[in-house]
């Protein structure tokens, strides 16, 4: 196939070209461009038609690269954001009349806690402004943040941030226990690793930070149920005997929809919640103000939990 380039994409184009190698699927690039399907649909044509090639081939059920695209990503994109960042850093932010679009990466604990608080903060202060919230653990949002799928990434983000990264750290939370009120309150340990667990599990699985605490104790509980948000537990626990095992802050949030929240009888060392971002985005006046926002939310919201 002629690979000749009749003559270059546009920077939107080339920005959509970067969202499918990413997502590798139309849709979800479309929706972290704010374009509809078929405009993504329409785009991706028209960077076939200019480079020559298919760009993206469905194999085995998923779309994948060509070598070609491939190729292509890997010169375009750093290239694409380094030029994002230039102009941005060079331009000013005033956010009670600039239009900005943030793409937050955050844990499902920090976005349950801090989303409701920052749109209100942001049609105050921003109501031109728009934010995306993506949701992973410490696992996927360092590999989010280095791919340059989010702007910032915000919760617990664990050791492996890539070597271009800037971190702040907000604070720490203390862990709380969650159940329906009409069962009775887990008053020791025993009866902690007896009852029944739901746990928050975005990949599926049925462990996570407490239960390897425990098996550092020779101990071990009963997990039931793995959901993949926290919102989630307000209607699953309510009805049955199952406890969950959260962040403060959330804890205080749920207590709110009708759940009795309580001190486990397990002490977890203390969870550190940071705020990271890459150097590209360090000059970024929008990205810097947006932080600020942020640390703001966080402060609060972890302020009122301990109280």
């Amino acid at each position: 196939m002629n690979q000749t380039i009749t003559h270059l994409p546009d920077l939107n184009l080339l920005r959509l070209f970067v969202a499918l190698a990413e997502e590798r699927h139309v849709t979800r690039a479309g929706e972290r461009l704010f374009l509809s399907q078929p405009a993504a649909s329409g785009g991706l044509k028209r960077l076939r038609a200019q480079f020559g090639d298919p760009l993206l081939v469905r194999q085995a059920g998923e779309l994948r690269l060509t070598p070609r695209a491939e190729a292509l990503y890997a010169a375009i994109a750093p290239r694409l954001r380094q030029l994002d960042a230039e102009i941005a850093a060079a331009t000013p932010f005033d956010p009670a009349q600039d239009a900005r679009s943030f793409v937050l990466g955050a844990t499902d604990a920090v976005a349950f806690a801090l989303l409701p608080p920052l749109l209100a903060r942001l049609r105050r202060q921003a109501p031109l402004c728009g934010v995306s919230v993506r949701t992973g653990d410490h696992r996927t949002l360092p590999a989010m943040l280095a791919q340059g799928e989010i702007g910032t990434a915000l919760g617990f983000l664990g050791q492996d941030l890539p070597a271009n990264a800037r971190m702040r750290v907000l604070g720490h939370s203390d862990w709380m226990l969650l159940r329906d009120p009409a069962t009775p309150p887990v008053t020791s340990l025993e009866e902690y690793c007896a009852r029944p667990h739901a746990l928050i599990s975005p990949r599926g699985d049925l462990g996570g930070l407490v239960d390897a605490l425990l098996r550092q104790q020779g101990l071990s509980r009963r997990v039931v149920v793995g959901v993949s948000s926290f919102a989630l537990l307000s209607a699953v626990l309510p009805g049955t005997d199952l406890v969950a095992t959260v962040p403060d802050f959330v804890a205080e949030r749920l207590s709110l929809r009708g759940l009795a929240a309580q001190a486990t009888p397990i002490s977890p060392a203390a969870l550190p919640h940071a705020m990271a971002w890459t150097e590209g985005q360090d000059r970024d006046p929008a990205e810097r103000w947006f932080r600020g926002l942020l640390g703001e939310i966080f402060t609060e919201v972890f302020g009122r939990a301990q109280r």
